[in-house]
């Protein structure tokens, strides 16, 4: 499995690393933590290069290396990494530039996994979408901030974007609480069959509570709501993993932002919906992202081949 940690050095991105880190370490995980820098503007981008031939001999800082650096630490406090620190110039000496368009430095995890921080430069969505292609990441972890309210809305357009438009699983982590209360969203629907895997490993290897959600939009329907709900326990059964099931009627997103309230992350499937259809009505994980007020794993194939499995 290879994870692809996002940080802007906001508190909220410290907290979505650690949280990432926590389960890349349960999973065996690879990890890349990315930061995405500002355009350099011509005249500082020629210093900047002249900087970089005599990083062996000067003490300069590569700028954005101490979100990385600060990421790095905090992969050290979980026990992702080795104890021994970091000091800021041997870390910038040791970045190599250009690996696959970014400035990367590469690590060795406790067990073995490869720990990279990775450096680019352009707009956030932008880089982030490229090297999610170009790493082939099974899953995406992007910090937000956590409102409440009407407020909920500024939740932060990369976020929605990354969400929306990368090509593997997505975590939108905000709100993020200590224990682990796990919400899994079915509808019957592929992806919704794929997220109920993926969420039960995860919250297996964290030792998390599990409840099943199935929404039914007319009270006619809340029967075969049911029954999707017991189909999901049952696989969920099988992967040793025991949950509640809980049937509700309404709007599905409004449904589960008013469900999730107590719980500590969503995990549900992409929308199946036309991109005009989004345009008019938003996509249920959207507006759950947009609206909700904990963390949501948007679970997707990967392009061209099925992942996401743990190593173990």
């Amino acid at each position: 499995m290879k994870v692809l940690m996002c940080t802007d050095g906001e508190d909220y991105a410290e907290a979505a690393i650690r949280f990432g880190g926590r389960l890349a370490k349960e999973m065996n995980a690879d990890v890349s933590i990315l930061h995405v820098r500002p355009p350099i503007s011509p005249r500082n981008r020629v210093q900047l290069t002249t900087a970089r031939k005599k990083l062996g001999e000067w003490n300069l800082e590569i700028p954005g290396v101490d979100h990385l650096i600060r990421a790095k630490e905090i992969l050290t406090e979980i026990g992702l990494t080795k104890t021994a620190p970091l000091k800021e110039e041997k870390v910038s000496r040791a970045f190599r530039v250009d690996v696959h368009g970014a400035t990367e430095l590469h690590l060795i995890g406790l067990r073995g996994e490869m720990v990279r921080l990775r450096l680019r430069e352009g707009h956030p969505v932008d880089e982030i979408l490229e090297e999610t292609d170009l790493g082939n990441y099974d899953l995406v972890i992007v910090g937000a901030r956590g409102h409440k309210g009407i407020s909920a809305h500024f939740v932060g357009s990369t976020a929605l974007r990354v969400s929306d438009l990368a090509a593997c699983s997505v975590l939108i982590a905000k709100n993020i609480k200590e224990e682990d209360d796990f919400l899994l969203c079915t509808d019957g629907s592929r992806l919704a069959e794929r997220a109920e895997i993926i969420g039960a490993e995860m919250a297996r290897k964290l030792g998390a509570k599990m409840t099943i959600l199935s929404v039914a939009e007319e009270i006619e329907k809340k029967e075969n709501a049911a029954r999707l709900a017991r189909r999901a326990d049952m696989i969920l059964a099988q992967m040793g993993i025991k949950a509640k099931q809980k049937v509700r009627v309404g709007r599905p997103s409004e449904e589960i932002i008013d469900e999730a309230k107590d719980h500590d992350i969503v995990v549900m499937g992409a929308s199946g919906s036309s991109a005009v259809k989004k345009f008019f009505l938003g996509s249920t994980p959207l507006k759950v992202i947009e609206y909700g007020e904990c963390p949501v794993l948007v679970v997707r194939e990967k392009r061209g081949k099925i992942s996401l499995q743990s190593t173990n």
